[in-house]
């Protein structure tokens, strides 16, 4: 039995001990879950792939999973895409992405080569080289006879071929470009791009984006896309050696600007941040059925509590945003039906809080909370989600003082602090999207996004929203999930 067979094997005698699994955020249908990896829209629906090793919900050889879905909220689970059975992706089939050229699917991903696993790193022996696979169906996949078709050869002098990974790959006028992660000779962080016209033969074509040295970053991930008429580029932060992992935040970074796709330069204008949370990493753009840009990312931390050992998943990713800009901003906003899936149950128009004063949800733990409040006349109120006697998330509201802190009893316990936001609006609004082991929080119409997941299993069930001066609240809506 092959590596492929072996694995869509134990999936298939071990799926059914899987439990407490969220019920409207994609899951791993055994085992570890990380990146997403070649999300697409191909032949009529969307295709997810992602890091994959289904044996344990720990991370270790990573094949490539897949699934589809035509709403983000039922997904196939299909057989594995790839495992790792080659000599050049010997230790793993490490993230990439997808595109489609003739008809056929192509993956292009990081053949990984690490005798030791990463587990005692040696940077000597770890090798990172590009690779291709296709697919005339989208599930069956051929990995292409000559890989690598990026490696130390195409690599200019100056880069480590230990740290070179994630390709993204898009089109532009005929012409297929590759961004890609890489460190450097002073072990930070670059973007660079290859060039090809065949998906096979690539040359490198520059680099686009660089950190400064006392950053001390390595990117990862990264993504270029285009919405209306301007480019973005996406990429996730780590710190670029272990002594800095407490001074570098591993999150998501944006940048708009324009790319010269001739020239090879990316113009920098504008630079934020994707996710106030702790919890969002590596995401994949595509561009959807009808054109939007969409985005899905992974909900985890390294060094978080996992789930209990018997749920049998380890890993989850955020619901789907739709991209869009305004002004010199990313906006991001929830890509699922929500008047379909989330039956309103509880709908108040003009409540007004005093001081210590509360309105209480009982028995609400999975579902959608909107909350609107004019921003002329309320000041500060705080809302708790998964509120019991002794815990809750709590989520801190300062509308004068434009300020928004998330903190919570489980799971993480560091502050998030959010500020700065648009001022201009009539209202503010805040939308949660209240999962089993997850919350995503959307600050005026997406302007600002915090994920949160937790996997405790003594979570309460109940909703408070506390009145810390005079509020009053526009407008409360409660919907409770439902799968159809």
């Amino acid at each position: 039995m092959n590596k492929l067979e072996k694995a869509n094997e134990f999936i298939k005698k071990n799926k059914e001990k899987v439990t407490s699994r969220p019920y409207f955020h994609f899951t791993p249908e055994v085992g570890w879950m990380n990146d997403p990896n070649g999300f697409t829209f191909y032949q009529g629906e969307y295709h997810l792939f992602y890091q994959y090793y289904p044996y344990d919900v720990v991370w270790n050889d990573m094949h490539w999973g897949h699934a589809t879905t035509n709403n983000f909220i039922h997904w196939n689970y299909q057989p594995v895409a790839m495992a790792n059975d080659k000599i050049y992706d010997a230790n793993g089939c490490f993230s990439g992405s997808a595109i489609e050229k003739d008809g056929k699917l192509y993956l292009m991903y990081t053949g990984h080569i690490d005798p030791n696993l990463g587990f005692d790193r040696d940077e000597t022996q770890i090798i990172e080289q590009q690779c291709v696979a296709f697919s005339e169906d989208g599930i069956e996949f051929e990995k292409y006879l000559n890989n690598p078709v990026i490696g130390d050869k195409e690599l200019p002098e100056g880069y480590m071929i230990c740290d070179f990974r994630d390709p993204k790959v898009i089109e532009v006028n005929g012409v297929y470009y590759c961004v890609l992660a890489v460190r450097n000779e002073q072990r930070r962080g670059e973007i660079i791009m290859f060039k090809s016209n065949n998906l096979l033969d690539w040359t490198f074509h520059s680099s686009i984006y660089q950190t400064h040295l006392e950053e001390n970053t390595l990117l990862e991930c990264p993504d270029l896309f285009r919405i209306d008429d301007k480019d973005v580029l996406i990429f996730s932060v780590m710190p670029c050696d272990p002594e800095y992992k407490e001074e570098v935040i591993q999150n998501t970074i944006y940048v708009i600007g324009e790319m010269d796709y001739e020239k090879g330069i990316f113009h920098a204008e504008n630079r934020g941040l994707l996710d106030y949370g702790y919890t969002f990493y590596a995401p994949q753009s595509t561009e959807g059925k009808n054109g939007e840009r969409l985005l899905i990312g992974w909900m985890h931390r390294w060094h978080q509590t996992t789930p209990p050992k018997e749920y049998g998943f380890n890993g989850m990713m955020s619901l789907p945003r739709q991209l869009s800009i305004e002004g010199e901003k990313l906006i991001q906003q929830p890509f699922i039906d929500k008047e379909k899936y989330f039956k309103p149950s509880i709908k108040e128009e003009r409540v007004q809080l005093g001081v210590e004063e509360t309105f209480e949800i009982k028995n609400k733990d999975v579902g959608y909370l909107h909350i609107s409040v004019p921003t002329s006349n309320t000041k500060r109120f705080s809302v708790e989600l998964n509120k019991n006697e002794a815990k809750s998330t709590c989520i801190e509201i300062d509308v004068e003082n434009n300020r928004i802190s998330f903190s919570s009893d489980y799971g993480s316990k560091d502050r998030i602090n959010i500020s700065d936001f648009s001022n201009e609006k009539e209202d503010m609004t805040l939308e949660f999207l209240m999962d089993l082991h997850s919350i995503e929080l959307f600050i005026n119409s997406g302007e600002k996004v915090v994920s949160f997941t937790s996997y405790d299993q003594d979570k309460g069930k109940n909703i408070s929203i506390y009145g810390r001066e005079q509020v009053e609240l526009k407008q409360i809506i409660y919907g409770e999930f439902r799968s159809g």
